[in-house]
């Protein structure tokens, strides 16, 4: 399977305000690792084909790409805060910075993940619209699971 965007999508639409990251740090795996972990469950394999297969131009830029974007970020935002090389793994930093605080990158780890569930759950509640003949709501798992303030609902 191709992936639906690519490093460079990624990067324009889930790392804007993180400066020049190098488009070689997010890779087709990373992105087929998200699609298969968020929004396989959502649009469901027929729909994911009918994407691959470049039928829904709009639906893929508007909804799809933003709210896969930020599942890559929110996938691989852990490897890009640490290092690992020989020595094990340590911090990211260099001379003229700091490593974080733990408290702050859990703050901004938990808004990436915030993003990417409301980009997710929009993308849901357009699908139901009832637009897509390869879309069946009962293969959304968002149509039959939610968590919210830490509770898990299942309908």
């Amino acid at each position: 399977m191709k992936p639906l965007i690519t490093p460079e999508q990624v990067i324009s639409i889930a790392f804007c305000e993180a400066g020049y990251l190098d488009p070689t740090t997010i890779s087709e795996v990373d992105i087929l690792a998200a699609t298969n972990r968020y929004l396989l469950p959502i649009v469901g394999q027929q729909l994911l084909d009918a994407l691959l297969e470049q039928r829904y131009v709009d639906l893929l830029d508007k909804y799809v790409a933003p709210a896969l974007a930020f599942a890559v970020r929110h996938t691989v935002q852990p490897t890009l805060n640490l290092r690992t090389a020989e020595g094990g793994l340590t911090a990211a930093r260099t001379e003229s910075s700091t490593t974080p605080a733990e408290s702050a990158v859990d703050s901004y780890s938990g808004s990436i993940k915030s993003r990417m569930r409301e980009l997710l759950v929009r993308l849901s509640d357009h699908l139901n619209s009832g637009c897509y003949t390869e879309y069946n709501p009962k293969y959304n798992i968002l149509n039959r699971c939610s968590i919210d303030g830490g509770l898990v609902q299942i309908f």
